[in-house]
This record gives C-alpha cells, structure tokens and sequence, in this order.
C-alpha cells in the first residue's frame, strides 16, 4: 500500500491537454468581473485627475494599472473562445475630467481600502467556482496582485494616522464554554457582552457603511436626474439607519464607534460621472452591503444583531429593486 509522507505533498498531473469551453460559472463570473472594473478604473482615473497627495496617487496608479491589466486579458478569454466582450463603462462617456473634484484625497485613500475588501473575498469565490486552468490563473492573479495592493494601502493609512483601527477589547486568561441557550440571547433578559468577532463584524459595517455614504452625498450633490436624486436620497437615509443601529449597539457597551465622513465631500455641484455610472456604483454598494450583512450573520449569535441584520436585508432588497424599476 502506497503511503504518503506528512512533510511531503503529493505530486499531481498538471499536464492537462484538453481544453473545455468556459462554464456558465466561468462566463458569468469573467462577464461580472470586466463590468465591474471597467466601472471602478472610471473611478480611479477621475480621482487622478485631480489627486494632490503623491502616496494616493501612487496607489490609485498601482490599482488602476491592476484593473486595466484584468479587462486585457478578460478580453483575450473571450475573443479566444469566439465570444462577444462585455459593453462596461468607458472614461470618454462616463467621466467629466473637466469637473472640479468632488472628494478629498484621504476620501480616495478609503474608497480604494474598502474596495479593496470587496474585491479579494469577490475574487476567491470566483476563483473556486472556476475549474479552467487559464481562468484559475487568471482569479489567481487578481487575488495576488490585490492582497499586494491592499497592504500598500493599508501601510499608507498607518502612516498618514487615518487608519480607524476596530475596537480594542478585554481579554480573558480563562476559556469558558457555552452552556445556556441564553448565550443567544439579545431581546430580552440579560444581555451578554459582545464577543470579540461581533465587536469586530459591527464595526466594520458601520465603518464601510459610512464610506458609501459618503460616496452617496458627493453623488446627490452632481446628478442631474431627479429620479436618479430621489433614489439617491433613500440610499442615504438608509445608511444612517444602518450606522445609528449599529453605532448604538456598540456604544450600550461603551464601545468607539468609527467617525463619519461627510467633511470628506467638497461643495461642487459639476457633475464628474454620468448617471448610469453612479446608479451603477450605488448598485455595487448595495452588493457590499448585503456582504457585510453576511459576514455578521455569521459570525454573530447575539438575536438583536441578527434581527437588525435581517431587517436591514430586506431595506436593502427593496431599495435596490426601486432601481431596476427606475
């Protein structure tokens, strides 16, 4: 019988001849990935046009050159495979160089960390919804190139003293196990303290959270659309219900909660994108959104937290079927 050594992996055969069309995992994984960054580069390079600071130039530069390299070689995938390449969003419709700037630069510093932590977690599902080799190396080097990216950012935010670090929290030496159903408890009776992956899940939802609205009050500032402004306006009211919920359920506990941003938004009223490309951004923060949700469910086992999050779901869904009804 034919054993393996524990300090030894075993050898496989990656001399695969075959090569089989994209799966439907694969086409709609590539399709939703070229849109995608075709819609943040518009992004990114009208925040060049007008960045000062030379740290978030570099970086907007690092992640725009990233981008750009993932619609080359999407587009070669697709013209491989005799397949037609996704209509994104181009600089030349979309985006108003001639604008003033409608954020600051440590607005832009935040914009790419946050997105930065939608796109890994995005790209290693699609990564292991994949079974190509050309397209595992492909999501193989969209998550490598971005880890790298995100360290940069996040190094420069240290530096800069911008960085709003989730909560530090009391220890235990002891471990102690759950022995009553009242460990779940939230709504009535005596509630327990957070444990450490709630405090950490809560503050960071408020904290993305507070970005996109941030990004939703420069937005409403520039649109010409009043459809487009209505919707707009419920996004933002929908956000500060997310953030005071949460930001309460932090501070019963004497918990910091993360600052907001809205001084990060300057006063111009020239709008810098079209319409459909800030409905399409107010879409993907949507997507953020119900992530974030999720990663509290999941790690959260408190009821109160749980039913927020449910509740807020459902706002979520509604309001962004308001937008396809637009």
């Amino acid at each position: 019988m034919e054993t393996v050594s524990e300090n030894k992996t075993p050898a496989y055969n990656n001399n695969i001849t075959h090569t089989p069309g994209l799966t439907s995992s694969e086409i709609g994984n590539l399709w939703n990935t070229y849109v995608i960054n075709s819609l943040v580069t518009c992004f990114k390079k009208s925040y060049l046009a007008n960045v000062d600071d030379k740290n978030a130039r570099s970086l907007l530069k690092e992640a725009l050159a990233i981008e750009t390299q993932r619609l080359r070689k999407i587009t070669d995938i697709f013209q491989k495979e005799n397949l037609p390449v996704p209509m994104g969003f181009s600089d030349s419709e979309d985006v108003n160089f001639k604008a003033p700037r409608l954020f600051s630069d440590n607005f832009y510093l935040y914009y790419l960390l946050c997105y930065s932590k939608f796109d890994i977690p995005i790209n290693s599902i699609n990564f292991v919804t994949s079974t190509r080799s050309d397209v595992l190396k492909f999501y193989a080097y969209c998550s490598n190139s971005f880890y790298q990216l995100f360290e940069h950012i996040n190094n420069t935010i240290l530096s800069k003293g911008l960085y709003i670090r989730p909560p530090y929290v009391t220890t235990s030496h002891n471990i102690d196990l759950v022995k009553k159903q009242s460990f779940l408890t939230g709504f009535l009776g005596e509630k327990r303290p957070l444990l450490a992956q709630e405090v950490s899940s809560v503050f960071h939802v408020i904290l993305h959270n507070n970005t996109g609205k941030c990004l939703l009050t420069g937005f409403r500032q520039v649109v010409r659309s009043k459809k487009v402004r209505d919707y707009i306006d419920r996004g933002i009211k929908l956000a500060s219900k997310v953030s005071d919920t949460f930001s309460a359920i932090l501070q019963k506990e004497d918990i910091p909660v993360p600052i907001s941003w809205d001084t990060m938004v300057t006063e111009s009223t020239v709008p810098p994108f079209s319409d459909r490309l800030i409905m399409s951004q107010t879409a993907l923060l949507n997507t953020c959104g119900v992530l974030d949700f999720t990663n509290i469910m999941v790690y959260s086992y408190r009821h109160d937290i749980n039913a927020g999050i449910g509740r807020f779901c459902r706002g979520w869904d509604k309001y962004f079927n308001r937008k396809r009804l637009a």
